[in-house]
Parts: C-alpha cells; structure tokens; sequence
C-alpha cells in the first residue's frame, strides 16, 4: 500500500470518527501529493475534542464494568 493510500485510510477513518462522535471533522489540508497533512488550528481543536470524548467514555465504560464486578461478587 502506498503512503498516499495509507494516509487516505487513516484520515478517512479519523474523519469518520469525528462525525461518529457528533465532532466537526475537518482536520487540515492534504499535500498535492497526498504523502502528508498539514494540520490546521481547527482540525487539532477537533482531535482534542475526540480524544477527550474517548477519555469521557472509557471512564464511564470503567466505572460500568466496576459497579457490575461489586454486583457480581456479593
């Protein structure tokens, strides 16, 4: 797989999980080349914004799993 290809993949992928996430996706321009991003002030905003939503939910998703383990060993 080309580096073109691959960072085509992994944005897309980054892009969809934004939107999953209710998160404006926009994260910077694509090289003419398509070998690198340049990312913008918007588009980091927007990863710190997913990162800090999986942050949120693997804390709670944590918190789940604890209270179902008290509730199982009683």
């Amino acid at each position: 797989m080309t580096q073109e290809k691959k960072l085509g993949y992994a944005l897309q992928q980054l892009q969809d999980d934004l939107l999953m996430w209710g998160i404006d996706n926009h994260l910077g321009d694509k090289s003419p080349l398509g070998t690198y991003i340049r990312l913008s002030e918007k588009g980091a905003t927007n990863l710190v914004a997913l990162v800090n939503t999986l942050k949120s939910e693997i804390r709670r998703l944590s918190l789940t799993a604890g209270e179902l383990y008290v509730e199982g060993s009683k």
